[in-house]
């Protein structure tokens, strides 16, 4: 099943060029770990409940990742191979996190590349459209 982000909302997904033959998945996990919005297919072919702690355990272990920032640096992704996929999470603005599910064969490096650039030009964007709203 195809589900249609509206155009509102988070650039990720109106790149085009993230889209790719592989990517089986894109979506955005809020820190609650429950999925905003996603384009793709559903490829978590798993209960609803288990889909749940699935998304949970991917919110849970960005957040444990991020208590060691200071220390060791952010974390730019992480990635977990299942049998024939891919599953790659992303950190990403107010603590969300972008899912990325892909094919073995789908190169990763090039995914993770396009979605970290799009979401620094999407925080830019944002963040200087907010000073001018605060500024007017």
């Amino acid at each position: 099943m195809s589900i249609l982000v509206p155009k509102n909302q988070i650039q990720v997904f109106q790149k085009d060029t993230i889209i790719k033959l592989g990517v089986e998945m894109l979506g955005i996990i809020n820190k609650q770990g429950r999925m905003l919005e996603s384009i793709g297919f559903d490829s978590l072919n798993m209960s609803k409940s288990k889909k749940e702690m699935f998304l949970m355990k991917i919110t849970l272990r960005s957040s444990m990742q991020s208590d060691f920032d200071e220390d060791l640096g952010k974390v730019n992704y992480c990635m977990t191979q299942r049998e024939d996929r891919k599953f790659i999470s992303i950190p990403a603005p107010n603590n969300n996190t972008i899912l990325a599910v892909i094919k073995n064969d789908c190169d990763y490096t090039e995914l993770v590349k396009d979605i970290t650039q799009t979401l620094k030009y999407s925080e830019q964007f944002l963040n200087k459209k907010f000073q001018k709203e605060v500024n007017v």
